[in-house]
């Protein structure tokens, strides 16, 4: 599988988990030292399409970032607290049928990752 991590704080814990699993991980990241590409398009336009997209930068931002990448993804996972309301959710799925989004709550902390 092919899986996209946005955000790089605590993308790196999906980025090892994934990784873990046997899953190829691209990243992206503001920080061009903490990515493999510092935005979306750029690992869209290199990578195309991806099994699953993990969206864990600041709350402000999943949205938009869910727009951009749902036609790419099969599955967007969005860190907590997901999208600004109901709506936002009804509106994604409506407009991207194909794509499952799911909200995720990682409470951070595991004993085997540093």
């Amino acid at each position: 599988m092919k899986s996209l991590v946005v955000g790089m704080g605590i993308g790196q814990l999906y980025k090892a988990v994934l990784e873990e699993i046997g899953n190829q991980v691209v990243t992206v990241d503001l920080d061009p030292s903490k990515g493999d590409f510092t935005s979306v398009d750029m690992a869209i336009g290199t990578h195309g399409k991806f099994d699953t997209v993990h969206i864990c930068t600041p709350n402000f931002t999943h949205l938009n970032l869910a727009l951009e990448i749902a036609p790419y993804a099969d599955i967007v996972f969005i860190e907590k607290p997901g999208v600004v309301d109901k709506k936002a959710w009804q509106s994604l799925i409506d407009v991207f049928p194909s794509t499952r989004f799911m909200m995720v709550k990682n409470n951070q902390w595991r004993s085997n990752y540093t």
